[in-house]
């Protein structure tokens, strides 16, 4: 027999319960509360819902392309490593806000009524000219 006693997670200093997902729940549960921490704030950075703290529609898109990018990477870093519904929760989220971010620099972009810059390469042709009927 050995000496070794076991050692329950729930007796080690620290431990938490919360770590646990909910019942029903399928993923690691802190996984899903980051994502879900990101894509609020990015909602609510592009003014699609009211702000936490200040209950105030509150919009300011490069902080929004920041948190996207975050979810991005997330996404890309985990790419093989989440289960089936962690996976689609992720991307569905990084999707849709990527479409509503795309939304509203849409409408930035037509209210100030200034289309997208056009880059031309260096040594590229412009293209064909319009020609203007008289």
């Amino acid at each position: 027999m050995s000496n070794e006693q076991e050692i329950k997670p729930e007796e080690v200093e620290g431990h938490s319960d919360r770590a646990r997902p909910p019942d029903g729940v399928e993923g690691d549960f802190r996984l899903l509360a980051l994502v879900m921490s990101l894509a609020t704030a990015a909602w609510s950075q592009l003014g699609k819902i009211p702000h936490p703290a200040t209950k105030k529609i509150e919009k300011d898109i490069e902080q929004a392309q920041i948190s996207i990018d975050f979810l991005r990477m997330l996404l890309e870093k985990t790419k093989g490593n989440l289960k089936p519904k962690e996976d689609e929760l992720l991307r569905n989220t990084v999707t849709d806000l990527e479409l509503n971010f795309a939304d509203e620099v849409g409408k930035a972009g037509a209210a100030v009524g200034k289309g997208p810059d056009i880059i031309i390469p260096a040594g590229v042709s412009k293209g064909p000219d319009i020609i203007k009927p008289n």
